[in-house]
């Protein structure tokens, strides 16, 4: 796992749960040190060790936890590392989600070794796109739900201009399909 993604989680458990927590968190996680640089590779015990001090000192469920992990992710991350230009609105929500996957394969194309995720999006009809997620270590759904709600509060989406539907898995990946009403 990069650098990169401990440090979100970092800033997130930080900001919502308060450096104390964070603190107990290190401790608990066996960290000698809490500065993680952005483009090297840590070993995936390391961020395994984090989620499990924050579900402890958090006291929150998995779910809950990694649906606010993914909503933060969309909302506090994603704007730092897109170059793109973020526009409110519908039409410009609905383009970064189609365009997201390409996001993520330019990430991977600094980050050798991302092995995060993977995600892909299919234009299902002029009013919907299917989203599908699958995710490489926080493998519940609620992560997948927050990241995209997060990106419908990046966008300044109302939530009664679009629905979220949770559809059947497709092999690994979690499958979505967000209807713009």
């Amino acid at each position: 796992m990069y650098g990169i993604f401990i440090n979100a989680i970092k800033e997130y458990a930080i900001q919502n749960e308060g450096f104390e927590i964070w603190h107990q968190v290190c401790i608990a996680a066996g960290l000698e040190d809490d500065f993680f640089i952005n483009s090297e590779f840590y070993p995936d015990p390391i961020l395994e060790n984090i989620l499990k001090g924050l579900l402890h000192f958090s006291g929150k469920t998995t779910a809950d936890l990694y649906y606010h992990i993914g909503y933060w992710w969309a909302l506090h991350s994603v704007p730092k590392l897109y170059l793109g230009k973020l526009e409110k609105g519908v039409p410009a929500y609905r383009q970064f989600l189609l365009d997201f996957p390409l996001f993520i394969n330019r990430l991977s194309l600094i980050y050798e070794k991302l092995n995060l995720t993977h995600f892909r999006s299919v234009n299902y009809s002029q009013d919907a796109i299917d989203f599908f997620h699958t995710p490489y270590r926080l493998k519940e759904p609620l992560f997948s739900v927050g990241v995209l709600q997060g990106f419908a509060a990046l966008f300044a989406i109302p939530e009664a201009a679009f629905s979220l539907q949770q559809l059947e898995a497709v092999d690994e990946s979690f499958h979505f399909r967000i209807v713009f009403l």
